[in-house]
């Protein structure tokens, strides 16, 4: 079973549905028996098992270079051959409001629909965010728009204009007057959620303000981050960062979105304009790192944007001034893009984890290329999705693309697992590492390390699980010790392989009680089960850390949906993590004790690799 967040703005509205990747969770809900790690010496006793168009620019500092090109055939999304434009650029003030710099130029469309000009006097984003480039025909009529980033000092800018950019102005030159700011964490915003030219304007401009509303408002997005450390000197750098990223000349959101502009085949222009969308609120995780605070605080604050973002969009349909379409195009287009990033933060997490606990050559090869294929798997599924925003989607369509979306995300996440999954020559090494740690021959197999998946197949143990398991022998074997003090919270009832059974001829809560025995809950004892000191507190934690999953999950499926009481929920089990952290201790070599680094690693990993 899978947390699957279902987004009504929805990885913000967090919903959960089951699935099955999670090989922990999943066995317990089909009380598959998980072959606990059990040490087979003479000393020992064994365990039971528990368990368009369109026009493109090039911008560069001082001087605007442009080029605008029919990309699609059909003639209504595209510049008449032979006919003169001109073409304005205006700056977006630090108000909000579209303040006119007298910067415009005349161009005639060639036989391609191509408009070349240059223009002088563009400003660099050291004076400004973003600038609105706006076309226009020989009667006056605006025939394309776009909100573009401010240049970086010294880099040329390209830009391609489309029907979807004259959507994305409308709602963002809105948004922004509302807000009384030029704020980028805003217009990242309004390009995730504005993805087709079919949006009307009523839509557009309720979308506008919800946006703006769980950005700026009370609890949202920026009081969030500021109501957890980020300062105001860090919030600066942040934006400015945001700005940065969007104008990069090489892999940039705009360069992204004029490689679409620039292919005139449909399919394929979607698919670029998809993995450009995949960036977006990547470039908000990131930029966090940029400005000096945890790119966490950042994802959390999806959640509080969403707790205002959701109800705001559920009353909007419910008035008719938002429609079902345009909400399931927000709701999908906005999940899958915090699907991709909290994959992309977890798999981060993870890599310095293993890497903290001396991972090196080709167990970090395997963990990494599998990290990869995911990641390159979600960015190609968003990209496909794309492709349903074609101006004449319908909610049907995009509830479709969604689901089509969502499956390809869950293969992708099988693959993972499969991925990372220890080769049975890496299970042999790690029990020689055991088996030396400990002194003598234990007659562990690699069965001890295998699961039961949802098929009933076995599996063998994640490199995940193997990586720590050899730093405890390492440290065993210097002479060290890992201690762990238990966590006391109670055992959830959705944990149905842990306890005893007053019929001790059924090892799960359903079985037993179905047979009428009574069962109690309780966790395992490995010591007295005979594991190793080190071991056991290895085995511990990680059934400590399932627990807490459980309590977690059993907790939002509670929560009505509620995203206030989704946040608790996160921080709760945020806190439970760090109270696991100083449960740990010990020593490296029997004098030296296990740096706070090496233990939240072990922790971290501990964890599902949810998203």
């Amino acid at each position: 079973m899978r947390r699957r967040l279902i987004v009504d703005f929805n990885e913000l509205k967090l919903d959960y549905e089951l699935d099955n990747e999670f090989e922990h969770v999943e066995r317990s809900r089909r009380q598959c028996r998980v072959r606990r790690f059990t040490m087979k010496m003479s000393n020992m006793t064994k365990t039971k098992t528990h368990r368009h168009p369109e026009a493109v620019f090039a911008l560069a500092t001082g001087v605007l270079v442009v080029a605008v090109v029919l990309a699609w055939t059909t003639l209504s999304f595209g510049l008449t051959a032979g006919t003169t434009y001109t073409i304005e650029v205006d700056k977006i003030a630090s108000d909000g409001t579209v303040t006119d710099l007298s910067l415009s130029t005349t161009a005639t469309a060639d036989s391609d629909g191509k408009l070349a000009f240059t223009m002088s006097g563009v400003p660099d984003n050291s004076s400004c965010n973003f600038l609105v480039i706006t076309i226009k025909d020989n009667t006056g009529t605006v025939v394309r728009r776009s909100v573009v980033p401010c240049p970086n000092a010294g880099d040329t800018l390209p830009v391609g204009v489309s029907g979807i950019t004259n959507a994305q102005a409308d709602a963002l030159i809105a948004a922004l007057k509302a807000a009384g700011s030029d704020d980028p964490i805003l217009v990242v915003f309004g390009y995730a959620i504005v993805r087709s030219s079919s949006i009307n304007a009523t839509d557009l401009s309720t979308m506008a303000t919800i946006a703006q509303q769980g950005i700026d408002g009370s609890g949202g997005y920026v009081d969030y981050l500021t109501q957890n450390g980020v300062t105001s000197d860090q919030l600066a750098a942040y934006r400015s960062d945001i700005v940065s990223q969007l104008a990069d000349p090489t892999d940039g959101y705009t360069k992204l979105f004029k490689d679409a502009v620039d292919t005139s085949d449909s399919s394929t222009a979607a698919s670029k304009r998809g993995k450009a969308a995949a960036l977006l609120l990547q470039i908000l995780v990131k930029a966090a790192t940029n400005a000096g605070f945890s790119q966490d605080r950042v994802i959390e604050a999806f959640n509080a944007m969403g707790a205002i973002v959701v109800p705001l969009m559920d009353q909007a349909v419910k008035d008719g001034t938002l429609s079902a379409k345009a909400k399931q195009m927000v709701d999908s287009s906005i999940g899958g893009g915090i699907d991709k990033i909290r994959a992309h933060r977890v798999m981060e997490k993870f890599s310095a984890a293993l890497k903290s606990l001396g991972a090196s050559g080709a167990d970090v090869t395997q963990y990494q290329t599998a990290a990869q294929t995911l990641l390159d798997a979600m960015l190609n599924a968003f990209a496909e999705f794309d492709k349903v925003f074609n101006g004449n989607e319908t909610q049907a369509t995009i509830q479709a693309a969604d689901q089509k979306l969502r499956t390809d995300m869950q293969t992708a996440f099988d693959t993972f697992m499969s991925d990372v999954a220890a080769s049975n020559a890496r299970l042999d090494t790690m029990i020689a590492n055991i088996d030396s740690a400990l002194g003598q021959a234990t007659g562990l197999t690699r069965a001890e390390f295998q699961f039961y998946d949802s098929k009933g197949n076995t599996v063998n143990w994640a490199i995940t699980m193997v990586i720590p398991t050899d730093w405890v022998s390492s440290i065993v074997s210097a002479g060290g010790e890992l201690l762990y003090t238990r966590d006391t919270t109670a055992i959830p009832n959705s944990v149905t392989w842990l306890g005893t059974c007053s019929d001790q001829s059924y090892q799960d809560r359903n079985s037993c009680e179905n047979a009428g025995g009574t069962w109690t809950a309780a966790r395992t004892d490995f010591v007295a089960d005979g594991v190793p000191t080190s071991y056991a507190s290895l085995l511990g934690l990680k059934e400590d850390v399932e627990i807490l999953e459980f309590a977690r999950w059993d907790a939002q499926s509670n929560s009505g949906q509620d995203m206030s009481k989704e946040m608790q929920i996160e921080k709760q089990f945020a806190d439970s993590m760090a109270k696991l952290v100083n449960n740990l201790g010990g020593t490296t070599n029997g004098t030296d004790a296990i740096g706070a680094k090496l233990l939240g690693a072990l922790v971290i990993l501990m964890q599902s690799p949810q998203f």
